[in-house]
Parts: C-alpha cells; sequence; structure tokens
C-alpha cells in the first residue's frame, strides 16, 4: 500500500507530468529550432548541413520529432475512440434483463445511498470538484434522470434511442416503477438538467498522452519477460494470433496444432452450445473468424487440476512475475492468458466476452484439459465471472483476487476507476497509470459491459436458516438469476482497496456464505508485494489442483 503523504502525492504527480509533458518540450523545442534557422526547410537533416546546425544531437532532433507525430497520432485516435458503440441490447432478452434488475434491487439496502452514486451535479462533472459534492440528493434526481441512467444501464443506449422505441420505453419504466414500488418512494416528475448521469458506454473516453519511447518500453519489456521469463525460464509456450506473428520472437507453433478454421470454429460453437444449452447460428463470417486471445502454456502433472491465470489492467503478465513464479513451482498444466487490450499495448482491437470464452474452451480442448482452476486478479476476475455463468464446467475452482465482479450495480467500481478525482498517492497511481492511458480508457468506457460481467452467487443455506431463506420473496424470486459457485471457491478482497467498496463485497458475499478472506492492510493489488499473502493465495491454489 502506497503510504498517503504530501510528499508521495506530489512524486506521483510530477512523475505523471514527465510521461506528458515531451510532446509539449518538443513543440516548444522546433518552435525555437525553426526560429533560429530562420528556415522550415532546415527542420530535415541535410547531408550537407553543418555538424552543428542542429540545437540538439541528431537522434534526439528526430526522436523528439517522431514523438511530435505520434502526440498529433494521440489526438486523432483518441477523437475516433469518441464514437459510442452499437447497443448491445440484444445480449440479454427481457427476461435476463428483469432477472438482473430484480438482482439489483434484491441487493440494495437503501435506495437513497444507491442511486445518487450514480449522478453528479453538471457544474462539477467537470472532475475539479471533491466526489462528495458532485454526489446530488435523493431528491434532487427526477423520473427522467433515472429512465436516462437506465436507459444506459440495461440498453447501453443513450435515452433518445429508448424513446424511439416503444417496447423498450415500456420496460424502462416498468424498471423505474420496480424501484418506487420496493423502496417506496416517487421521483419527481420531470427532468432536472443540473444533474448529469454516469453512463461509462457513452461519456467521453478521457486519456492522456503518453510519448512513444512510453509504448516502446512497455513492449520491449513485455517481448524480454515473455522470451527471458516465460519461454527459457519455465519452457512456456505461446499459443494464439500473436504466437504465428512472422515479427514476433514467440516460438513457432505446428499446423497441427491448429487445425483448419471452419473446423476449430465449428467445433468451438459445437462445445459452446452445449454449455449454454442454447442455438447457435453459424455464418460464412463466424467460419472464417480466427482466435482472439494469446496465452502461454507449460504442460505439468496431469494428476493435478490445470491452473488458469488471468490478469488484470495494468502492464500484462509481467507485473505478476513473482506470483506466476509460485505458480509455476505448483508442478500442475498452467495457462496464462493475455488481455493485451488492457496492457498498454497500442491494441485497439477487443475480443467480446463470447469470442474470449470461445478460445478459453478451445485451448482447454487443444490442450486435452477439461477443467481448470482459475486464478483471476481484478479485469481478470470478469472473464473468469463470464466463464463461471456461461461455461461453468470448464470450472474445477475459483480464487478470485481483488475481484471487481461484485456489486457491480453500485457506483464503487465505475467511479472510482474512471470518474473519480485522485484525493490519495494510491488514488493518483491508479488515476495516472491506469485509467487515463489512452487504449485501456478505451477498452473501460466502450467495450465494458458492467452487466456481462455482474456476478450474483446463489446462497449456500445451511438448515437451520433454510426456512427463512424460502420465506424471503426477494431473494428466492431472483433465484434462477444467480450463478452457483464450485465447491472450491476462495475470494480474496483488499481491505483499503481504491477501486473496490470491500467492506460491502465482504458483507455480500459473507451473507451468501462465501468463503472470503480480507487482506486486512492492503490496497488493490498489493498482495502482489507481501509474499505472506501471496502464500496463503498459493496454498489454497495448492488444495484446489489437488482436489477431487
Amino acid at each position: 500500500m502506497i503510504p498517503d503523504h504530501p510528499l508521495t502525492r506530489l512524486v506521483v504527480y510530477l512523475l505523471a507530468l514527465c510521461q506528458t509533458a515531451l510532446a509539449p518540450c518538443a513543440f516548444v523545442y522546433f518552435v525555437y529550432y525553426l526560429y533560429v534557422s530562420q528556415t522550415p526547410s532546415s527542420f530535415i537533416l541535410t547531408d550537407n548541413a553543418p555538424s552543428d546546425y542542429y540545437l540538439l544531437p541528431t537522434t534526439i532532433h528526430y526522436w523528439l520529432a517522431t514523438e511530435m507525430m505520434f502526440y498529433i497520432f494521440f489526438q486523432i485516435t483518441r477523437n475516433r475512440m469518441q464514437q459510442t458503440g452499437p447497443s448491445i441490447t440484444n445480449s440479454l432478452t427481457r427476461k435476463e434483463r428483469r432477472a438482473l434488475v430484480s438482482l439489483c434491487i434484491a441487493n440494495v439496502d437503501s435506495v437513497q445511498d444507491w442511486l445518487p452514486g450514480w449522478f453528479s451535479k453538471e457544474e462539477d462533472f467537470d472532475h475539479s470538484s471533491s466526489p462528495s459534492s458532485m454526489m446530488p440528493e435523493f431528491e434532487e434526481i427526477y423520473r427522467e434522470n433515472v429512465i436516462e441512467w437506465l436507459s444506459w444501464a440495461f440498453f447501453t443506449a443513450p435515452l433518445e434511442d429508448v424513446l424511439q422505441h416503444p417496447d423498450l420505453l415500456k420496460e424502462v419504466e416498468w424498471m423505474t416503477n420496480e424501484v418506487e414500488t420496493t423502496f417506496h418512494v416517487r421521483f419527481p416528475v420531470g427532468y432536472n438538467e443540473n444533474l448529469h448521469s454516469k453512463r461509462l458506454n457513452l461519456d467521453p473516453v478521457n486519456a492522456y498522452h503518453r510519448p512513444l519511447v512510453f509504448y516502446i518500453g512497455i513492449q520491449l519489456m513485455t517481448l524480454s519477460y515473455g522470451l527471458m521469463v516465460l519461454q527459457f525460464g519455465y519452457g512456456m509456450k505461446k499459443y494464439g494470433p500473436e504466437a504465428v506473428h512472422p515479427n514476433l520472437l514467440w516460438n513457432p507453433v505446428e499446423s497441427s496444432s491448429y487445425p483448419p478454421k471452419r473446423h476449430r470454429l465449428q467445433g468451438r460453437q459445437h462445445h459452446y452450445q452445449q454449455q449454454l444449452d442454447t442455438p447457435v447460428t453459424t455464418t460464412q463470417e463466424n467460419e472464417e473468424e480466427e482466435e482472439r486471445i494469446s496465452y502461454w502454456f507449460r504442460d505439468g502433472d496431469r494428476s493435478k487440476t490445470p491452473i488458469i491465470f488471468i490478469h488484470g489492467i495494468g502492464a500484462g503478465l509481467m507485473c505478476y512475475a513473482p506470483f506466476i513464479h509460485q505458480l509455476m513451482q505448483l508442478g500442475a498444466p498452467i495457462f496464462c492468458i493475455e488481455l493485451p487490450f488492457v496492457a498498454m499495448r497500442c491494441v485497439e482491437d477487443v475480443p467480446t466476452m463470447e469470442e474470449i470464452g470461445h478460445d478459453i474452451q478451445e485451448m482447454l480442448h487443444r490442450h486435452d484439459c477439461q477443467q481448470a482452476v482459475y486464478v483471476a486478479h481484478s479485469l481478470g476476475t470478469a472473464v473468469a465471472s463470464w466463464t463461471l455463468q456461461h461455461l461453468p464446467k470448464t470450472v474445477a475452482g475459483v480464487v478470485l483476487l481483488d475481484p471487481i465482479c461484485f456489486m457491480l450495480h453500485y457506483k464503487d467500481v465505475c467511479t472510482n476507476f474512471v470518474y473519480r478525482t485522485p484525493q490519495t498517492a494510491s488514488e493518483s497511481v491508479v488515476k495516472y497509470f491506469a485509467s487515463s492511458e489512452l487504449y485501456i480508457s478505451y477498452y473501460i468506457s466502450r467495450h465494458f459491459h458492467w452487466f456481462q460481467c455482474a456476478l450474483y452467487v446463489t446462497p449456500i443455506i445451511d438448515e437451520p436458516r433454510r426456512k427463512n431463506h424460502k420465506r424471503n420473496s426477494r431473494i428466492g424470486s431472483t433465484a434462477l438469476a444467480t450463478t452457483t459457485m464450485p465447491r472450491n471457491t476462495k475470494i480474496f478482497l483488499s481491505e483499503h482497496d481504491n477501486i473496490v467498496n470491500s467492506p460491502q463485497v465482504y458483507a455480500y458475499l459473507s451473507k451468501q456464505g462465501m468463503d472470503t478472506e480480507m487482506m486486512v492492510g492492503l490496497d488493490h493489488a498489493s498482495f502482489l508485494m507481501h509474499p505472506t499473502w501471496q502464500r496463503q493465495i498459493i496454498d489454497t491454489v495448492t488444495d484446489y489442483i489437488h482436489a477431487k
């Protein structure tokens, strides 16, 4: 956990400033350079130019020019990313949406504490005010404001689009009525124009510029870690689209490891259809689709259940080097999945959750594995959550670290990662070194859909509580929408997590009977710097890979 001190906050801010200041400095340099040289053509180095013609060495001169061009690329890309994607209404049926609404309402203790968190006062939405001053009073939220927010929350659509579809409008009106009826409140008629609803997939993509050298450094470190540590050190092999890319150094994968596209995808559809028990439509477009995710694999003792590790937002697998090292010592077959679109690698192409699920299933099938113990951290728990809900037969056990998939109907994860003005050093690290990176921000703002990974677990009820549980109609009515967790389930929460509301999540999971551990004194991802907690997590994984 980063100490919250004025000095540490200053250091974090100065480091953040350094990574954004290079392009402006380059611009000032070239303005001054052109002024001194008095000729625009001198911007380009010529063979007959004197050695002292440039104010800086030639290499630095051209590097700064490259950084200026990359800054222009950044601005163009960020502007293009502002376009909102299509509504994904069809990803949920009306029945599923109603069940999800009921689940959300059933897990709200006070509507006065829940709903205002999704709104901010319009004059404060420039992120210059403290979080407490931005949040409106419950009485300031009008009915049309609620409908506007629900249109995004359950249809990923602006209110204007919902108003054009009577069926959708009727459904969102039902949602609003459910909130009013359940909590015995009545929203004022009309629309409060002084409020702004937080609609993650519709609000602007906010990102700060990073220099080209930053991305080159991340890419070189990623390549080095993969080549020197994962491949040569642990004997892992890389599979997926990056493994066969001619410009990468990874092992060439034999063609026999990759069945023809048509057969591979049809096989994936067959297995996926069995898991979901729903019809899958095969199209020519799907048949020609290639794998979307890459992963590392090392075989091991087949008497042990394989491990699937999924990293969170940051710089990829290399951030978890000590933890991965301990996983390797267990001797089980292990998969390390890469999510480059949240690893600061200039990857704009983002697979859908369905595509990731398809590839995970194909990954297990390719290596003759039926099930695995999923070990996931932070955003990786969103993938694990989707797998638990849609591919439960592939899950032998699950260990969730700093999970972001619980209580997502509350504002905490969304606000803390995207909208919050940092007040502490650890919050500043999240803001300036994670959420404001262009490609991470693009993924979160345009491809992260909360209802795809929101996980509501089926309660584990002991006999003395069974009668009382049956009388609770709010829980009983949503039982079919909850997810039954595997017997081998353990959840680790950080006590001072600055993204996840750990006390709230802990209370929810404990109420459902989940095996949950609070990592005392830790912040988000701090377990990576605490060997004692890493050892406890590894011991849990060890128990699960030996369980039958």
